[in-house]
C-alpha cells in the first residue's frame, strides 16, 4: 500500500475504533458509519466531553480554593498580628473612628466580693467586645451575686449602696471609693433580711447617708445611717407599709435630708407618694411622714434630687386606659382567661413638683410627659437654671422589650419644656438628629464633666451630664447632653466601659460597676464630652 494512501475503511469495529469505544457497552445492533457520516463525528464527540468535564473540574477548583486556603491558613505570627487590622486608626485605609470620651482613672478597679480567677489567655489574645476591651461572657453574671444601687458623691469621692451573701445571710453595706479609684473600703451596716434592694445613699459633706429597708411586724420600716469614715450613727426609724414596691430615695439639701416612697391608701385601691424630713447632723424626725401626691392620682417610683434651696421630686402616675376601663365597667369578661395572663398596658406619665429645704410643697405637682404616654421607666439630674432634666422611655410594649423611645425634657421653675426624643426606633417617628437603637434598657442620668461653656457643676449650676443605656445584649451606650438636655456628640459605645454600668458621676470621672461572678468591680473611668468638631 502506498503510503499516500488511506486503508480502506471496513465493517470491523476492530479495524477503527474510536478513543471511548472501549469504555462503551457493546450493542448489537451498533451500525457501521455510512458513506455520508464524516469520518472526524465520533472523536470530535468525545473531545467535547472531556473539555465540558474539564472545564467544570477547573471552575469548582478555582472557587472552592480561597475558602479552603482560608481555613487552612496557620495562625498568624507576631510580625503579621501587628499589621493594622480593618478599622484601625493606624490604618490609613481605615474610616475615621470616634476618639474614646472615657479612660480608666486607677489600675485596677476596687472589689466587692470573691472576684472569680482571672481567664487563661489565649494564643489569639483577649476577646474583643463590640464596644471595644475585653468581652463579657455569660459567666460574668450568677446567682446571689453582690447587687449595688445607685451611687452618689461626696467630699471623699465616690460611695454606693451594696449588700452581699455573708455571714450565714444579706450584709447591707456602703462602698466607698476615692475620687480617682485609687483607694476604697467597705463600711458594714446591718444585716438585710428579707428579699430587699441594696441601701440608697447620698453625699452631704464630708459624711453619707443612707437608708434601708427592714421587714418588721407591721411590715417594713426604713431605718436610716449617716457615715463618717467607718463610723455609722443610726438614726429614727419611718413605717413603711405593706405594699410590694421596694422603690425608695433621699436626698439632703442644706440642714434637712428628705426621704420618699410609695405606699398604698388604707383601702387598697391606689398607691401614693409619701415624704418625710430628718435632721441632717443626728437623723432625728423633724417632719412625720405625710402624702404630696395628689389624692386621686395613682403614684409610684418617687425620686428626689437637692436643687439650690430646696429638692425636686418625680414619681410616674398612672391611669387604666379608657377602653379597658369601659370594658370594666360594662363587665366585659369574655377574653378573661387571656387577658389574665398578659401584662396590662397602662398610661403612665411623669409628674414633677419642687419642694422647699423643709420638704414641703412649693407648687402643685404637673404632668411634664404626656398623659397618653406609655412611661417605663425614668432618671432625673440637675440641669439649666436649677432645673431638672428628666429622660425617660415610653414603648407601649410589655416590659423587657425592644424598641421605644427615649426623650428628655426640661423642666425649670419658671415652665416647663417641650419633650425631645434621643434615641428612637426605626419603626417611629424619630427626629433625624436622634440617635437610633434604644434595645431593651433604661436611661440613666449622671452629672459629669462640663462641656464648653458650661458652668461647673460643683457650683449648683447646670452642666454637662451623661446619658447612659445599659443593655444586657449589648455594651453599654453612653451619650454627653448639654445643660438643656439636647445630645452632645454621639450616642456609642466606649472601649473603656464596655458592658459596665455608670451608676454616679463627679465634675471629671464615672464610677462603672462590672459584674464579675459573685462579686461586683467599682472601676473610675475619667470621661469628657467630645470637643466639637472634632
Amino acid at each position: 500500500m502506498e503510503p499516500n494512501h488511506r486503508a480502506p475503511q471496513g465493517n470491523s469495529s476492530a479495524d477503527r475504533r474510536s478513543p471511548t469505544a472501549d469504555q462503551r457497552p457493546p450493542t448489537a445492533d451498533r451500525r457501521p458509519p455510512t458513506e455520508d457520516e464524516p469520518e472526524g463525528v465520533a472523536w470530535k464527540g468525545a473531545l467535547a466531553v472531556a473539555l465540558v468535564v474539564g472545564g467544570l473540574v477547573v471552575w469548582r477548583a478555582c472557587f472552592t480554593a480561597p475558602e479552603d486556603a482560608e481555613s487552612s491558613a496557620p495562625a498568624p505570627s507576631s510580625a503579621t498580628s501587628a499589621a493594622p487590622a480593618p478599622g484601625d486608626p493606624s490604618d490609613p485605609a481605615a474610616p475615621a473612628q470616634t476618639p474614646p470620651r472615657c479612660a480608666p482613672a486607677g489600675p485596677a478597679p476596687f472589689v466587692i466580693g470573691d472576684a472569680p480567677p482571672a481567664p487563661v489567655a489565649k494564643d489569639a489574645g483577649p476577646e474583643q467586645g463590640a464596644g471595644g476591651g475585653a468581652a463579657d461572657s455569660v459567666e460574668d453574671l450568677a446567682p446571689f451575686a453582690v447587687e449595688v444601687g445607685r451611687g452618689t458623691t461626696f467630699a471623699g469621692g465616690f460611695a454606693v449602696g451594696a449588700q452581699r451573701e455573708a455571714e450565714g445571710g444579706t450584709i447591707a453595706m456602703v462602698a466607698t471609693l476615692s475620687a480617682d479609684g485609687a483607694q476604697g473600703k467597705l463600711v458594714r451596716l446591718a444585716r438585710s433580711r428579707g428579699d430587699m434592694d441594696p441601701p440608697v445613699v447620698s453625699g452631704t459633706g464630708g459624711a453619707i447617708l443612707a437608708a434601708m429597708l427592714e421587714p418588721n411586724a407591721g411590715g417594713r420600716a426604713i431605718k436610716m445611717a449617716r457615715i463618717e469614715g467607718e463610723h455609722v450613727t443610726w438614726g429614727a426609724e419611718l413605717a413603711e407599709g405593706r405594699d410590694e414596691s421596694l422603690a425608695l430615695d433621699i436626698a439632703a439639701s442644706g440642714e434637712r435630708a428628705v426621704i420618699v416612697w410609695d405606699d398604698v391608701t388604707r383601702d387598697g385601691k391606689r398607691s401614693r407618694i409619701m415624704l418625710a424630713s430628718a435632721d441632717v447632723g443626728s437623723l432625728r424626725s423633724v417632719t412625720s411622714a405625710r402624702p404630696v401626691s395628689q389624692p386621686s392620682t395613682d403614684a409610684e417610683l418617687p425620686r428626689v434630687i437637692a436643687r439650690p434651696g430646696g429638692y425636686w421630686l418625680a414619681y410616674i402616675a398612672r391611669a387604666e386606659e379608657p377602653a379597658r376601663r369601659a370594658a370594666a365597667e360594662k363587665g366585659d369578661d369574655a377574653d378573661e382567661d387571656t387577658a389574665a395572663a398578659g401584662e396590662t398596658i397602662a398610661h403612665q406619665w411623669i409628674e414633677v413638683v419642687p419642694l422647699d429645704e423643709t420638704g414641703a410643697l412649693t407648687a402643685t405637682p404637673r404632668a411634664v410627659t404626656p398623659k397618653d404616654g406609655h412611661v417605663l421607666a425614668y432618671d432625673l439630674t440637675l440641669g439649666e437654671d436649677d432645673g431638672v432634666i428628666l429622660a425617660f422611655r415610653d414603648d407601649d410594649t410589655p416590659s423587657g422589650s425592644i424598641g421605644g423611645r427615649i426623650s428628655a425634657v426640661l423642666v425649670r421653675l419658671g415652665g416647663v419644656g417641650e419633650p425631645r426624643v434621643l434615641v428612637g426606633d426605626r419603626e417611629h417617628d424619630t427626629p433625624p438628629e436622634a440617635a437610633l437603637g434604644v434595645g431593651a434598657g433604661v436611661p440613666a442620668l449622671l452629672r459629669g464633666a462640663p462641656g464648653p461653656g458650661a458652668a461647673d457643676p460643683a457650683s449648683g449650676r447646670a452642666g454637662a451630664v451623661w446619658l447612659a443605656i445599659a443593655n444586657a445584649s449589648g455594651p453599654t451606650q453612653l451619650a454627653a447632653l448639654t445643660a438643656r438636655g439636647d445630645l452632645q456628640g454621639g450616642l456609642h459605645a466606649e472601649p473603656a466601659l464596655g458592658r459596665g454600668e455608670p451608676i454616679a458621676a463627679s465634675a471629671e470621672a464615672l464610677l462603672v460597676a462590672h459584674p464579675a461572678g459573685k462579686a461586683m468591680k467599682l472601676d473610675v473611668l475619667r470621661c469628657a464630652p467630645a470637643t466639637p468638631g472634632k
